[in-house]
């Protein structure tokens, strides 16, 4: 009888641990997607000293149409506010962007003034910047 309850007391643990090992939980697998939403609008924000200002508009070369435009590169990080646009990156360097097409007006405050492509309104109002504040818009 000793040896009977001695057995069972040594086996029985063995037994149930083996068990216990053996047994496997189904696996469940979760399928996660990620969806990356872009805003329609971002308010942001971008402080420039006037050094900076000098400095990209310097990027310009001598003989330049006014209606040349450039793409300055930046990062923009997020701050306490909103988002922050990092102003030591904007005046670094910059590449020509392609002029604009399609139909472009410069308007006065009451009235269109000159209707045609985007370089000839830019020219337009830059010939009468010293007697009007022009706006140059698109038509679309």
């Amino acid at each position: 009888m000793k040896k009977t309850i001695l057995f069972l007391l040594v086996c029985l643990p063995l037994w149930g641990v083996a068990a216990w090992h053996g047994y496997k939980e189904p696996k469940v697998q979760v399928k996660e997607t990620v969806k990356v939403v872009s805003p329609e609008k971002v308010n942001a924000h971008v402080f420039l000293t006037k050094w900076q200002l000098t400095k990209m508009l310097k990027t310009f070369e001598e003989d330049a149409h006014p209606a040349e435009t450039l793409k300055f590169k930046t990062v923009v990080k997020s701050d306490g506010n909103g988002w922050r646009i990092s102003s030591t990156h904007l005046a670094r360097g910059a590449e020509p962007y392609p002029i604009p097409e399609g139909k472009y007006f410069v308007i006065d405050s009451s009235y269109v003034d000159h209707v045609g492509d985007f370089k000839s309104c830019v020219e337009y109002a830059d010939s009468y910047k010293n007697f009007h504040d022009y706006i140059v818009i698109s038509a679309e």
